[in-house]
Formats: C-alpha cells, sequence, structure tokens
C-alpha cells in the first residue's frame, strides 16, 4: 500500500496518539518476527489502519509496553505487545509486498524492470515466511485482484470508479481474511472503501509524473485536457471535483464504521480508526490536492 491512510494528528489525545505509535513499533517487532528483519522496510501506515481495525472486529486485548529499540535506542517507547491482529497484519503485508513485486515483474520493461527482478528474492521469500501464517491461497487471490486491474490498467480504463472498484475489492479481501458472518462483512466494506480511496489518492498525488512518463492514470484518462491547467499541474476543476467525491465515497465506509461500533463500542482501538477515516482521510486527500496544512506535524512516528 502508499502510505495515504493516516490519522489527524492534530485532532487526536494524547493517549491516542502514543496507542497509535505503540501499534507502528509492535506491528514493525511482528514484521521482523513473521516474515524477517527486512520486511519492516514495507511497513507502512495503511498497515497501522489495518492491525487496528482487526484488533476491534476480533475483540483483541491489547497490551503495551515500554522499550527501546534500534530505531530509537535512546529513548523507551510504549510498544504494543504481540498479538494474533499484529501477526495477521504482517503476514498480509509480506503477501501483498510480492504480489505487487509479481505484478511488476509482468507489467515492466527495459530499464524499469530491474528494480522488481532485484526484489524478487526479498519478496518471494517473506511470503513464503508470512504464507504460513495465512490460509491457503491467499497469495493466489491477492495475485489475481491486481492482475485484474493491470488488465483494466492496459486497457486504459476511462473510468476511474471501476478501476479504483477493483484495488477496492482486493483490500475488501485482504481485511475480511479468516474471518466470518457480520465481522467478515464489516471487515471487507472497510477494506473495500479504503482501497478506493487508497487508488484515487495515489492517482491524484501521482497524475503529474504519470503524464509526463506516459502512465496510465485514470483521472487524466477520464478528464484529458480538462484535467490540466496552463501551468501544465492539475486544474482547480478537477481538484475540486475530487475533494467533492471524498465524502460520497466514504458514506459506506461511515456505514461499516457504525456497524464496527455497535459490534465492539468499548474497543481501546475505536478512537483511533474513528480518527484516521473521519478526519485523517480527507485531510490526506487536501493534502496531496492542496498541499501540507502549517500546523499539522509531517512526521507521524
Amino acid at each position: 500500500m502508499f502510505g495515504y491512510v493516516k490519522p489527524y494528528v492534530p485532532e487526536m489525545k494524547v493517549s491516542h496518539y502514543e496507542k497509535y505509535r505503540a501499534v507502528y513499533c509492535g506491528l514493525c517487532r511482528s514484521m521482523g518476527k513473521v516474515t524477517g528483519q527486512l520486511s519492516r522496510l514495507t511497513l507502512s501506515y495503511d498497515f497501522v489502519f489495518l492491525a487496528a481495525v482487526r484488533m476491534v472486529l476480533c475483540g483483541t486485548d491489547v497490551e503495551f509496553e515500554s522499550m527501546r529499540c534500534f530505531a530509537h535506542p535512546l529513548k523507551k517507547r510504549l510498544v504494543m505487545k504481540d498479538n494474533d491482529a499484529l501477526d495477521f497484519t504482517a503476514a498480509i503485508a509480506a503477501t501483498l509486498a510480492w504480489a505487487k513485486n509479481k505484478d511488476d515483474l509482468a507489467d515492466e520493461s527495459g530499464a524499469s524492470k530491474i528494480k522488481p527482478i532485484l526484489v524478487s528474492p526479498l519478496a518471494e521469500h517473506i511470503n513464503r515466511r508470512g504464507g504460513c501464517a495465512l490460509p491457503e491461497n491467499t497469495a493466489e487471490n491477492t495475485l489475481a485482484f491486481l492482475a485484474r486491474l493491470t488488465e483494466l490498467e492496459k486497457s486504459k480504463c476511462s473510468s476511474s470508479d471501476e478501476a479504483a472498484s477493483v484495488f477496492g475489492e482486493a483490500l475488501g479481501y485482504v481485511f475480511s481474511i479468516g474471518l466470518e458472518g457480520e465481522r467478515a462483512e464489516i471487515a471487507r466494506s472497510i477494506g473495500y472503501s479504503v482501497g478506493k480511496f487508497i487508488y484515487m489518492c495515489d492517482a491524484a498525488d501521482d497524475m503529474e509524473s504519470d503524464i509526463k512518463k506516459n502512465r496510465y492514470n485514470p483521472i487524466y484518462i477520464g478528464w484529458g485536457e480538462l484535467a490540466l491547467a496552463e501551468d501544465g499541474k492539475m486544474s482547480s476543476l478537477v481538484k475540486e471535483s475530487v475533494m467533492t467525491a471524498v465524502p460520497i465515497e466514504l458514506e459506506s465506509l461511515d456505514d461499516a464504521i457504525v456497524q464496527l461500533e455497535e459490534l465492539e463500542g468499548e474497543h481501546i482501538m475505536l478512537p483511533i480508526v474513528k480518527n484516521i477515516v473521519y478526519l485523517g482521510l480527507p485531510n490526506t486527500m487536501r493534502r496531496i490536492l492542496y498541499g501540507a496544512e502549517q500546523d499539522e506535524k509531517e512526521e507521524i512516528l
């Protein structure tokens, strides 16, 4: 994933902020344990959200401890102790990294193929380790979703919603792995909506560079020359359209969060999940379209 799913720190209570960081650190440790130390390089903020959602859905009892680590050797930090949700997220993060690399190997050519070739041995290794903690065929199912997305992109699909929906389906599957009944449906709905959001963030973030490099971009394909202002940057018309669409796209996510709250309303991770959904996601899109806010902490961790 791409690191777009973050909390809005200025509106977080200090205690919630410390717990968010603790999940990040705990997940980093779990990745080292489950899929190997180098797999920690694939860690992003999005996976912290996945871990938090899984903890709420599964009613996970969480514990914390203060400790030093290699990245922060001088001062002890609050770290979440190991639990099933962290281990699951570590394993699926490795699978997603592997699937993305396999997709790049099939899609890229020339000099652009060098990176996925070099990364391939590591991706295969961490996927094998992570696969031991996941249901059978998880890797193949995940790869199939990305293959569908690649085909749409190669055909230069003009519907950004159609392309984003495929990535949403992929994350809906990922979020719901191993769950059943109502919990699986809530997880699938959250993953689907967040997946669509991530895809559109990435498209908006990369539009100008995609145009320069002659790469597929659903926003540019859909809007054509109207996507660009005279200075070659994204036009105000498209910015306003994308920003207006965000609340509409997140309505179904709001419904899922309400169901999640009804299911596990007192869980310690729920305020963090709600901050990310209701404040963090819209703020991320604003930052992509209009630039960072002056009073926001740029580095969360």
